[in-house]
């Protein structure tokens, strides 16, 4: 372990991934925490306290306190909770290692974040049918096999299946949520597959037992997750912040990956 880290620059916090966890949920008020341990690790990494964090802390820890849209991104198995607010996007990322990292940045910043973070870029353009319909279970049991390492083939149809089976490259989802104004939706959530024949969306129907895959572009794709943030006539102006059941405050792994892998 490296131990905890701050960028004064930048405001980006690296710490174990619990620590990160209790601060989101003292400064969300999501509920309690040890305190002393996340004053002790912001100490160390010279970030300040909760009581008094540096400038760039603070700045981070804005989005929230109060937000206004909760985010929730999930890529290879795990879902990381963000917040926008005042301006500013804060993203818990969980890393491979001992410790993950508070990602602050302007919130205008998110979709190219985004598309970075989950390396969204040129892919090919073969031909590939319209859409799939799938048995949702099978899909979500060929992503996990896939993300354990695991032999997906013969599990849906072609040339989905072979796409997944043979040129997976990642999972991910990416959803926000906010107060909406009347007659204004509340929600968008985004479901991607990543495979070398090209990048995949995913929509669940209402049923729960069905979904639809269809390719899409790299661009496609980003001008979506630029619609996380959605337009001010779409947000109820007067609340004051995100209600507190809808907020995200801790990550971990996507329940259906674990159900899948344990079935």
């Amino acid at each position: 372990m490296s131990g905890p880290a701050f960028n004064a620059e930048t405001g980006l916090l690296t710490a174990p991934r619990e620590v990160i966890a209790a601060l989101a949920t003292i400064v969300t008020g999501a509920g309690e925490a040890d305190a002393a341990e996340v004053d002790a690790v912001l100490a160390a990494a010279g970030a300040g306290s909760l009581a008094e964090p540096h400038p760039k802390l603070a700045d981070a820890l804005t989005p929230m306190r109060s937000p206004i849209i909760g985010i929730r991104l999930g890529k290879t198995g795990y879902v990381m909770p963000g917040w926008v607010g005042g301006g500013r996007f804060t993203l818990h990322v969980y890393r491979g290692g001992d410790d993950d990292q508070l990602v602050p940045m302007p919130a205008e910043h998110l979709a190219h974040f985004l598309a970075w973070l989950l390396d969204i870029g040129p892919r090919p353009r073969d031909p590939r049918p319209e859409e799939t319909t799938v048995d949702a279970a099978a899909l979500d049991q060929a992503v996990a096999n896939r993300l354990a390492e695991r032999s997906s083939h013969g599990l849906l149809p072609e040339p989905l299946d072979s796409a997944i089976a043979h040129g997976f490259r990642d999972w991910w989802l990416a959803g926000s949520r906010w107060t909406p104004a009347p007659d204004a939706p509340g929600e968008l959530m985004l479901e991607g597959i990543d495979t070398d024949a090209g990048l995949w969306s995913v929509q669940r129907l209402e049923d729960g037992t069905t979904a639809i895959v269809r390719p899409v572009t790299p661009m496609g794709t980003f001008l979506a997750l630029g619609d996380l943030l959605p337009s001010n006539h779409l947000i109820d102006g007067s609340a004051p912040r995100l209600a507190l059941e809808l907020t995200p405050v801790v990550g971990g792994h996507a329940a259906w990956v674990t159900q899948a892998l344990s079935g």
